[in-house]
């Protein structure tokens, strides 16, 4: 049975279609697959992101649990058992008059041990500032700055504009603190600032920190490049509490860090 040129066409239309059929459907099937695999890894980041996150978290808080537990153990500890000495050396001075190397070998030992209760104190404040949990982050600025007015020949300014503004949980205050103090320090050993600017700003929308040196300052471009600056700790705080920053420099322009922490909702609460 011969086949007509008709029904060829019509064999050969129907294969063609058959055939894009196909390719269509593979090209649905490998659309979709691609799209399975990319919702995968797009799954995989996010856990990780968030593993990476609460490991930071964990790691933070961890350190802050050690440092409050060295502070605790520097003031009822070591601080207690410099004060007993300090007294014992009170009682053995009035005995010493007799003796004049005895009693300036007892001075002496005043001077050691009157410098080591003070250096134990500031370590414990640091560690732990009593004015932060006690008063808050403005007036543990304030006793910050003066200490380092008192103990350095840095310029250090302080400027605090507050209007109607919402409480800051503990937490945030505390990394916050910890920035600046962490800030100041590069200021002084890597940029060998001589003068220091800060400012925090509140109202009831959100928290602003402001920081800026005279210092030596470095390119930004090579960031990733620098060692020793301790900025990993502070963008690692910064993304803790979920706070916007700004960072500028330029070689022999000093260095700014302008902080933005808009207050959370209930439902945004940073409380874990």
């Amino acid at each position: 049975m011969e086949i007509s040129a008709n029904e060829i066409y019509l064999l050969m239309t129907i294969g063609i279609l058959i055939m894009l059929s196909l390719a269509l459907a593979f090209i649905v099937f490998f659309n979709r697959s691609q799209r399975k695999i990319l919702a995968e890894q797009m799954r995989v980041q996010q856990l990780k992101l968030e593993h990476q996150e609460n490991l930071l978290y964990n790691n933070i808080k961890i350190q802050e649990e050690e440092r409050k537990r060295i502070a605790k153990d520097l003031h009822d500890e070591v601080g207690s058992k410099l004060n007993v000495i300090h007294l014992n050396l009170h009682r053995l001075k009035k005995n010493a008059a007799a003796s004049p190397v005895l009693e300036e070998t007892v001075s002496d030992i005043f001077g050691v041990i009157n410098d080591t209760i003070d250096t134990t104190r500031r370590i414990s404040h640091d560690l732990l500032p009593p004015t932060l949990e006690n008063f808050g982050l403005a007036d543990a600025l304030v006793e910050l700055c003066d200490s380092y007015q008192r103990t350095t020949a840095l310029n250090l300014q302080f400027d605090h504009v507050q209007s109607e503004h919402q409480p800051i949980e503990k937490m945030v205050e505390l990394n916050l603190f910890r920035i600046v103090q962490e800030l100041i320090s590069n200021s002084i050993k890597h940029g060998h600032a001589s003068q220091i600017n800060i400012r925090l700003l509140a109202n009831n929308k959100e928290l602003r920190l402001e920081y800026q040196d005279n210092g030596q300052g470095f390119e930004v471009s090579q960031l990733t490049k620098k060692t020793g600056l301790g900025l990993q700790n502070i963008e690692s705080r910064l993304q803790m509490i979920r706070a916007q920053h700004t960072l500028d420099s330029q070689p022999g322009a000093g260095f700014s860090l302008s902080i933005k922490y808009p207050y959370p909702d209930d439902s945004n609460s940073l409380s874990r």
